[in-house]
């Protein structure tokens, strides 16, 4: 890491770009790069600070490298970022961590040395405790997803936080490949902060594609508030074929915020003014998709998953707004099906799919994914229930081997929503 000051001119908006907490890849080839980008030198002395990462990625192979770094004492009020990396990049990315001080063990209980680039393969959400969004880019060629954040504005970290850099690198010759990703850290004082931002992150997990098929993923989230957001991106991997978003106003009317046919090196639609999403509107995010493939495909962070987010610094900072989290710190979200199935037959196929599955998986999603539009509302209110049911009271009968054990309990737990969905009317 390499260290600046801290104090950013208050008249000119910068570049700040804020990234993705999942991977953004092609399954079998690298990204186009129409050229290489310039690598950042540190902010000058005064302005912010720069962490970079290094390595060198053997002949035909991928690289998930991780690397730590500790803020100052007196932490950072961030007003924009400035990121590059180098050929065979698909992204570079930073998160927060809760941790105070740099670990010696990672969250599986493993020794690693932190401070130094270390293998993050299974995704660094998994090797470390992640709970927000920093900065990054997906988007080789691209300033990423946000261009800038207005005069006094700025993301928040608390002094002396721990952050994780992420990259992910594919060599596709037959020499190694020597790779270089900065990420350049404006600055604020924090006298000069009036509103603090946040990043808005919509992330749908209740997605799946058939073999050889075409399939739909549509969520729903509620704004409980009034909120500004700067700018928007999506993020699918190669088997999204389009997205769309919307705002359902506190009326019902809605409105397109941001579309596009690119999976990969996705647009970033940029907001001056900042639009304003009202209390009591709804943002919806819907993903197509279609696979060539013989096997079925479900969230996940890998390319051989699938994604549907949308992502977008806004103003003023909400977590539950921008995780889509009701008041409790459970899901908000709302799933609309593509389907004919019933509420009733669709509460039956969830149970199925658990006792077959063990656990949520393809075949549950599927389940509510296949439920007819008109009754979302009651599927999602299952869904939920079952969700906080099985990381609370049913936790110790669903993480055993008896499916049919979590399924009863889940059923017993939930069975107001559940016979709610039986009852509700489909067309």
């Amino acid at each position: 890491m390499i260290h600046g000051g801290n104090r950013l001119k208050s008249n000119k908006f910068i570049v700040l770009i804020t990234a993705l907490v999942a991977a953004a890849c092609a399954p079998d080839e690298p990204p186009t790069q129409s050229a290489e980008k310039s690598l950042l030198d540190p902010p000058a002395d005064g302005l912010g600070l720069q962490y970079r990462m290094t390595s060198t990625v053997a002949p035909g192979s991928e690289s998930y490298g991780c690397r730590l770094f500790q803020v100052p004492p007196e932490g950072l009020v961030i007003q924009g970022q400035d990121v590059a990396f180098g050929r065979g990049g698909h992204h570079v990315l930073l998160y927060r961590t809760p941790y105070r001080e740099i670990p010696s063990h990672d969250e599986q209980g493993i020794a690693v040395d932190a401070l130094t680039e270390h293998d993050c393969s299974q995704g660094a959400t998994a090797r470390w405790n992640v709970d927000a969004v920093l900065g990054g880019s997906e988007s080789f060629g691209s300033v990423g997803m946000l261009h800038r954040l207005p005069e006094g504005i700025g993301v928040v970290v608390e002094p002396s936080v721990v952050l994780v850099m992420s990259t992910h690198y594919l060599n596709t010759t037959t020499s190694p490949l020597e790779v270089d990703a900065r990420i350049n850290v404006y600055t604020m004082p924090r006298e000069d902060l009036r509103i603090e931002a946040g990043l808005l992150y919509m992330d749908n997990h209740v997605l799946r594609v058939p073999p050889f098929g075409e399939a739909a993923a549509r969520m729903r989230c509620p704004v409980p508030a009034d909120f500004h957001v700067v700018s928007l991106q999506s993020h699918m991997h190669a088997r999204g074929v389009s997205f769309e978003a919307s705002l359902f106003g506190p009326s019902g009317a809605p409105t397109s915020i941001y579309s596009t046919t690119s999976w990969q090196e996705p647009p970033v639609r940029e907001l001056d003014p900042p639009l304003l999403f009202p209390r009591g509107s709804t943002v919806e995010v819907r993903c197509n998709y279609r696979s060539g493939e013989a096997r079925p495909v479900a969230y996940g962070l890998s390319s051989s998953d699938e994604m549907c987010q949308l992502i977008g610094p806004y103003f003023p900072k909400d977590e539950r707004f921008e995780r889509c989290e009701d008041a409790s710190g459970a899901s908000a979200a709302t799933w609309v099906g593509s389907g004919k199935a019933t509420g009733a037959e669709t509460v039956d196929c969830l149970a199925d799919a658990m006792r077959r599955e063990k656990r949520v998986g393809y075949g549950y999603y599927d389940c509510v994914n296949s439920a007819c539009a008109s009754v979302a509302t009651e599927v999602s209110a299952v869904v939920r229930c079952h969700q906080v049911k099985r990381a609370g009271d049913c936790a110790s009968r669903c993480e055993g081997e008896n499916a049919a054990d979590c399924v009863a309990c889940l059923a017993a737990a939930c069975a107001p929503e559940e016979q709610a969905a039986r009852d509700a009317k489909s067309p």
